[in-house]
């Protein structure tokens, strides 16, 4: 791996134990998470298993910071992929709503797709170039699903990506009966749920964390996912605070540190 250009895994999984032998490394009980629980790539030096790296030479800098995110995404599509034909909804346009929305227009051929943004959004531009066939505000979205799914019942498949706990009650609005919601968001606190809705109407609720990165390292590798996109601003690595600070604002995706 020496002088090549390079991007780990963030599980440091035992590859011992019953999950891990079992084909499910990202829930092994023993498992360390590279910036979590040990020194990230902020750090002036970080540790990880040669096992963990992913060489990306035909990657550009910029293009392998996505890797990880597109890897969740893809984790998420497999592990409940939505039918061919489907009306699905993505709820929220930040950076793993708008991988979602690219994934989804490329190589799941849905009928329609829409993402669902708030009424003063800076991003809608963004969301129609990443595929989606129209960007919804809340306030629009009860007639768009009344004229765009069977009898108005909803979506076959819902991303919920806001990152929000309202956006999770959103999701299950949105959805038909039988339908299912992927769910992307790590909100951080206790979210109330309608069970009685989730019951009468018999949903499928998937839950999904890291992914393949061979997988999304092939997408960006051959332009499938355009992720650059995604970039709104860019620091060098003596304003990293600024960066950080600008990060907050609405109307941006991802904010990029460079080094040369």
């Amino acid at each position: 791996m020496l002088d090549k250009r390079v991007t780990s895994e963030i599980n440091v999984y035992c590859g011992r134990c019953w999950y891990c032998r079992n084909g499910m490394p990202t829930h092994c009980p023993y498992r360390q998470t590279i910036g979590i629980s040990v020194d990230g790539a902020f750090a002036e030096y970080m540790i990880t298993r040669t096992d963990l790296l992913h060489v990306v030479e035909e990657l550009t800098p910029t293009q392998a910071t996505f890797v990880e995110p597109l890897a969740a995404v893809v984790e998420m599509l497999e592990l409940r992929p939505p039918p061919r034909n489907s009306n699905v909804a993505v709820v929220g346009v930040g950076t793993m709503g708008l991988l979602s929305l690219s994934v989804l227009s490329k190589l799941y051929e849905p009928r329609f797709l829409a993402a669902i943004v708030r009424s003063d959004t800076p991003k809608r531009d963004l969301a129609l170039s990443m595929g989606a066939h129209a960007v919804i505000t809340r306030e629009e979205i009860g007639e768009v699903v009344k004229r765009e799914t069977p009898e108005g019942m909803g979506f076959d498949y819902v991303v919920e990506a806001t990152g929000s706990p309202e956006g999770f009650q959103q999701a299950l609005e949105l959805v038909r009966p039988r339908g299912v919601i992927a769910l992307k968001s790590t909100h951080g606190v206790p979210v109330q749920v309608d069970v009685t809705r989730v019951v009468v109407y018999e949903l499928s609720i998937v839950g999904s964390r890291c992914g393949p990165f061979k997988k999304a390292i092939e997408l960006l590798r051959q332009g499938v996912v355009v992720a650059e996109k995604l970039v709104t601003s860019e620091y060098p690595l003596v304003k990293g605070v600024e960066a950080f600070e600008k990060s907050f604002r609405r109307e941006e995706v991802k904010v990029h540190i460079t080094i040369h």
